[in-house]
């Protein structure tokens, strides 16, 4: 039986349940999660060779690396599973009312995955959340197409277009609830809200639907945890919550407040933080129903619910998260039904913003590899540094005597940092002989990408993300190389020489004209990749790829093939008039020297080309 060496890249603990290895040795996605049939699963590598061969942008042009795969079908599965995991917790602990959920389109702003995700939401009421004007415009427009009553929530910082805009939406019938980040905000609300029921007169009868964000003293560790607790980013500590209801309770508008939200950080690593900062706000939301005599409808619980990224089922790590969906949602609904019983409220409606979880592992990123070459180690051989190490031994610092007719004590000081700087000297050479003791047993290989660290995965060089990645064919033949991905930017940063479960290297197969194409994917990569997305070199986005299950045979179609910004859309972004600034500019100096007709086409394949190298074909691997 053929080997699979897909346990390397740990696929079975990040991958489960919607990615696997076939009998092929390719990669290959399990579109419908745990309900995906046999014979349902999609090849990978099928899937790119059917992409390179289908014209993009209505047939005008070929597909180019790098590229996006999208699975609307994985898209679906995971906001299923969140609805049917609050709907189980709720059934199960007796939760009297219901989940109503957002996703926050700051994860992922693609037309196709917020639209998908409306579409798929619908019968839940599913909802969107926006933090900046351009994505409330985005929500406005995408909820026409959802069920009525589904929540449009406005996070963020926000001035009077922003809010005048919000409670434009609510006039046209959306359910808009405007989450106050700060307590002036209110006046604000007040103020658009005066104007905007002048300007309407008696057409529209509508009044404005606030929330208020908390900031919990609950926090979660690590690195996302850096902008909650009471020196939070966003939101009123308690006290400030209750003066914004009693203000607006003097004003007789206290029937606006429907909404508290608290947020405590991305990736929250473990269900003992998901449950106490639930139960922190719910106490809060207690209150304000309680003392203040507030109507409350809603608790949103924000984002925060985690995706496991290296396979670990960590609590520990900024790179995993201890639970799953239906412990996140258990942990919530449990620890607010507590808290409202205790005070005598009723439950509310329960809300999460969990982009993350829903838009990760729908999407990877394919790159291609252009070459690999082995990397130069140091010029001394472990013959030599040995020979420096022992030589060095046997010069060890004599013993402590006066200094210059000093007494002991300087003496002793002096031959003290004679002892710090052999020692320091000899554990360098140690440092240099293990590495190259292991560099000539297990040589590393730099592979270079068809790749813009800068732009497929900032996250990585922003904030040290780690993403699974893996070869996408010749899973059934040992990788036997030790590489590391380097981009084609001209950026020493430009390189990925970390990977999950600690390693600094990938397993990888030797490149050559008899292999074909050799493709790397970065999984579980749906999430804030293409938002965070910079133009280092002007390199741009990729390919964007959607593939759908038809549902036998590992049969798939591609829906759409679209093209990434071309050079000519790149340079356009840099306030540059694209024809007279360059176009005309070279056609000039072309006729000049007469050679525009050689000048043109080339100039013409580069503007209308993405900024990627294009039909490249990779070297042999000499090793």
């Amino acid at each position: 039986m053929t080997k699979n060496y897909g346990e390397l890249y740990n696929v079975l603990g990040w991958g489960d349940p919607y990615f696997a290895v076939n009998a092929e040795g390719h990669l290959c996605a399990r579109p419908h999660g745990r309900e995906t049939m046999p014979g349902q699963e999609i090849d990978i590598h099928s899937v790119i060779l059917k992409a390179l061969e289908t014209p993009t942008n209505g047939g005008k042009s070929k597909a180019q690396f790098p590229m996006i795969l999208r699975f609307p079908d994985v898209l679906k599965n995971r906001l299923d599973s969140l609805h049917a995991a609050f709907k189980g917790a709720i059934d199960s602990l007796g939760y009297t009312s219901r989940y109503q959920g957002v996703f926050p389109i700051k994860v992922n702003q693609n037309k196709a995955v917020v639209q998908d995700l409306v579409a798929f939401g619908y019968d839940e009421s599913y909802g969107l959340e926006a933090g900046s004007k351009p994505e409330l415009l985005i929500a406005i427009s995408c909820l026409t197409k959802a069920k009525p009553g589904a929540y449009l929530v406005c996070n963020g910082y926000k001035d009077a277009d922003y809010i005048a805009l919000a409670l434009s939406a609510r006039a046209m019938g959306l359910n808009t609830i405007i989450v106050l980040e700060m307590e002036e905000e209110l006046d604000i609300v007040i103020d658009q809200y005066e104007k905007l029921k002048l300007k309407l007169g008696d057409k529209v009868d509508f009044e404005p639907v606030i929330g208020v964000r908390a900031k919990l003293l609950t926090k979660i560790p690590g690195h996302y945890g850096s902008t909650a607790g009471k020196h939070g980013k966003f939101g009123l500590l308690a006290e400030r919550i209750y003066a914004v209801a009693k203000k607006l309770k003097e004003g007789g508008r206290l029937h606006w407040l429907k909404l508290l939200h608290f947020h405590v950080g991305s990736m929250i690593p473990t269900t003992d933080i998901v449950y106490n900062a639930a139960s922190e706000a719910a106490g809060i939301y207690c209150e304000l129903v309680n003392t203040w005599g507030a109507e409350m409808t809603t608790l949103d619980c924000g984002g925060g619910l985690g995706v496991d990224y290296d396979g670990t089922r960590s609590g520990s790590s900024d790179m995993s998260v201890a639970y799953g969906i239906e412990q996140y949602a258990s942990s919530i609904v449990q620890a607010v039904r507590l808290k409202c019983a205790y005070q005598g409220v009723a439950h509310p409606v329960l809300c999460t913003e969990s982009g993350r979880a829903m838009a990760s592992h729908h999407s990877m990123i394919i790159l291609e590899a252009l070459s690999a070459i082995q990397e130069p180690q140091d010029e001394d051989t472990s013959e030599q540094l040995l020979s420096k190490i022992q030589d060095l031994s046997s010069k060890h610092p004599g013993r402590a005597t006066a200094a210059n007719g000093g007494g002991a004590f300087e003496g002793i000081y002096s031959h003290a940092a004679e002892l710090k700087k052999h020692g320091i000297e000899m554990y360098k050479l140690g440092k240099k002989l293990s590495k190259r003791i292991v560099g000539d047993a297990n040589p590393i290989y730099n592979y270079h990408m068809n790749l813009s660290v800068f732009s497929l995965v900032p996250d990585f060089w922003g904030i040290k993300q780690l993403f699974p990645m893996m070869p996408v064919s010749r899973l059934n033949e040992k990788p036997g190389l030790n590489g590391t991905l380097v981009d084609i930017t001209c950026d020493s940063d430009g390189k990925i020489e970390k990977f999950i479960s600690g390693g600094e290297t990938l397993p990888l197969h030797p490149l050559g004209p008899e292999h074909g194409g050799y493709y790397v994917a970065a999984l579980l990569s749906g999430a804030y990749q293409e938002a965070l997305s910079c133009k280092h070199n002007l390199f741009s986005g990729p390919t964007l790829v959607r593939v759908k299950s038809n549902g036998k045979d590992g049969g798939f179609d591609i829906v759409s093939v679209d093209l990434g910004p071309t050079a000519e859309e790149v340079i356009a972004t840099m306030r540059y008039n694209v024809e007279e600034d360059i176009s005309n500019v070279i056609q000039e100096l072309a006729k000049t020297k007469e050679v525009w007709e050689t000048v043109e086409p080339l100039m013409t394949k580069g503007l209308t080309t993405m900024p990627y190298l294009n039909e490249y074909e990779p070297p042999k691997t000499i090793t």
